[in-house]
C-alpha cells in the first residue's frame, strides 16, 4: 500500500491527504467504512479518468488526514462536512459527488447539505438506514445473500467474524485487528468470490485496505445502528444515480429502493449478478452506467 500523493492544509493546523486521477470535470469520490483508506479506490477512479479529474480524499483520521476532535463526527454528516472543507481548500467550485458503500451514504448527505456544489450525485452501494432502523425486508435480503455462500470452505470462519463483528471491533486494540477481520469477511461482499478476477480484487483490497480504529469504534458504538439519512434525501436537488448490486448483501436492492423513494431526481441502476463492490466486480457496467447518467445530465 502507498499513501495518497498530496496533502492540503485545513484550518487549525489540520491537513487532508488527497490524490487526483484523470483530467476533466471535478469529481469527489468518497470511500466506505467508515474508517477505510481511499487507496483501494484508485482503480475505480481510473475507469472514469478520461472524463473526470477524480479526487480521492483520505477520510479524517487516516493516511495523513487529521482526525476529528469529536468522535461523533465520524458519522455521515461529519464526513460530508470534512470533505467539503477539503474541497474549499483545493479551490474547487462545483463537482460531481460520488461514494462507495458508506461513502455512497456520505455522497447523498453531501448533496443534501451542499446543493450549491453538487451538480450530480452517484451513490454506489449506499445505505439509507442502520440495522436498528432498517425494516424486515433489508434484514431478510442480507441473510438470503449471505447464505448463498454457505457451501464455500471459507464461509464458516467468515460468518463467525461477520456475526461477531461489532463485539470484536469494540474489543480491538489496534487497527491491524480490524484489517484481519476485514480480510476474513471480504468474500461475503462479493457475488462470486471464486471467479479469478474477483479473487484478485479481494487480494488487492486485503493488501491496500487500512482501517481507522477510532472511526470503527465510533461507528460500531452506535453510529451504525442508528444511521438514518432519509430525512436528508428530500433536500437533494441534483440528479442522483443509485447504483445497486443485485446480490449485495448489505446495501442491496431493498436499501436502493429506500434511497430512490426519497430523492426527487433519482435513477436506479441494478447491476445483475453483482455484489457490493460494483466498480471492481463489474467495471464495464459501472463505467457505462456512470457515463450514460452524466451524459443525460450534462453540466451547463
Amino acid at each position: 500500500m502507498s499513501a495518497l500523493e498530496s496533502s492540503v492544509e485545513l484550518g487549525g493546523g489540520r491537513r487532508a491527504a488527497y490524490e487526483v486521477i484523470g483530467e476533466g470535470e471535478p469529481l469527489l469520490y468518497f470511500q466506505g467504512g467508515p474508517g477505510l483508506s481511499a487507496v483501494p479506490l484508485r482503480d475505480d477512479a481510473r475507469l472514469l479518468s478520461d472524463r473526470f479529474a477524480v479526487h480521492l480524499i483520505e477520510p479524517h483520521g487516516l493516511g495523513g488526514s487529521t482526525p476529528p476532535a469529536d468522535p461523533s463526527s465520524y458519522d455521515d454528516v461529519g464526513h460530508a462536512r470534512f470533505y467539503d472543507e477539503v474541497r474549499r481548500a483545493l479551490g474547487l467550485e462545483r463537482a460531481t459527488i460520488m461514494g462507495l458503500s458508506f461513502g455512497g451514504t456520505v455522497a447523498l448527505c453531501y448533496a443534501a447539505l451542499f446543493p450549491e456544489v453538487a451538480v450530480r450525485c452517484v451513490s454506489i452501494a449506499g445505505r439509507a438506514t442502520g440495522e436498528e432502523v432498517a425494516g424486515d425486508e433489508s434484514a431478510e435480503e442480507m441473510e438470503r445473500f449471505l447464505t448463498r455462500h454457505a457451501q464455500a470452505p471459507w464461509y464458516p470462519s467468515a460468518r463467525i467474524v461477520w456475526d461477531e463483528w461489532t463485539e470484536r471491533a469494540l474489543a480491538a486494540e489496534n487497527a491491524a485487528d480490524l484489517d484481519a477481520m476485514m480480510a476474513e469477511v471480504l468474500p461475503l461482499y462479493m457475488a462470486h468470490p471464486e471467479r479469478p478476477s474477483v479473487e484478485a480484487l479481494i487480494e488487492k483490497w486485503r493488501a491496500d485496505g487500512r482501517s481507522d480504529l477510532a472511526a470503527t469504534k465510533a461507528w460500531e458504538g452506535g453510529l451504525w445502528q442508528t444511521l438514518d439519512v432519509r430525512p436528508l434525501l428530500a433536500q437533494i436537488e441534483c440528479p442522483t444515480l443509485v447504483l445497486v448490486g443485485a446480490l449485495d448483501m448489505i446495501c442491496g436492492p431493498a436499501q436502493g429502493q429506500v434511497i430512490a423513494q426519497g430523492v426527487a431526481q433519482a435513477e436506479v441502476v441494478t447491476v445483475p449478478d453483482c455484489g457490493h463492490f460494483i466498480p471492481g466486480e463489474a467495471p464495464d457496467e459501472f463505467r457505462t452506467a456512470v457515463l450514460a447518467f452524466c451524459d443525460r445530465h450534462a453540466v451547463r
